[in-house]
């Protein structure tokens, strides 16, 4: 019976040492799940008190942004400003000069036809050609059944014929020959509208003008170079063909 009790009360020591073992450990987790709570609500804390310090920096930058943006919009608004100014004065003096050289040109330009005539063909023979264009062009408006027009129409087409403008000229010869048909100025003009196709390698349309100029004109000086230029474009359509 002493055994048995003995054994009994070994047990329950046994369970009771195991019990305050087992308490002790929970005592121990418990613990330690405190200062984890602990740790966690400081860091918290202390993040947001950086998030606090940050957004009132940020906030800071932000007004300091929009004052500077503020002062450039006010300085560009002066600039705009000072630049339509500015745009307005050059308008204007550009407006003026142009006046002026306007009335330098209308003072420049001769008191009659003949001198306006003679100056148009020196400014050619001076390789002005788009200068003497423009003299001859106000001729022909204002002397059109002047004995000079034909001829100052024709300078215009062959001023355009000396910078290679080939279809301008073509198209300036042709007012000769249809303005002017009697003018003995029409040869010439025939003759070089075959040559500005000639120029352009249309020896088919060349030869028409100067089959035209040699026909119909066959005393003329033209004539004799309508021929040479003639004998060139067969030359060179027979060459290739070969």
């Amino acid at each position: 019976m002493r055994k048995r009790i003995d054994a009994m009360e070994k047990t329950v020591k046994e369970q009771g040492d195991s019990a305050a073992a087992d308490r002790q450990k929970l005592l121990n987790e418990e613990k330690r799940l405190q200062d984890a709570l602990d740790a966690l609500n400081r860091a918290a804390r202390k993040s947001g008190a950086d998030l606090a310090v940050d957004l009132e920096k940020a906030q800071n930058d932000l007004a300091q942004i929009r004052g500077t943006l503020e002062v450039i919009g006010h300085r560009l608004d002066a600039a705009e400003a000072q630049n339509g100014e500015r745009d307005k004065k050059i308008e204007a003096n550009t407006q003026a000069i142009a006046q002026k050289q306007k009335e330098a040109q209308a003072a420049a330009r001769p008191p009659d036809k003949t001198a306006l005539y003679a100056l148009g063909r020196q400014k050619l023979e001076l390789g002005d050609e788009a200068g003497a264009r423009q003299l001859f062009a106000e001729f022909v408006q204002r002397y059109k059944n002047d004995e000079l027009a034909p001829n100052a129409q024709y300078w215009i087409g062959d001023s355009l014929y000396g910078e290679g403008r080939y279809n301008d000229a073509i198209v300036e010869f042709q007012k000769v020959i249809k303005d002017y048909k009697s003018s003995d100025k029409v040869p010439d003009a025939l003759l070089k509208i075959g040559m500005s196709f000639q120029a352009q390698k249309d020896c088919k349309n060349a030869l028409l003008f100067y089959e035209e100029v040699t026909q119909a004109h066959k005393g003329d000086p033209a004539a004799k170079t309508a021929k040479e230029k003639e004998r060139e474009c067969k030359k060179r359509t027979a060459s290739k063909r070969k």
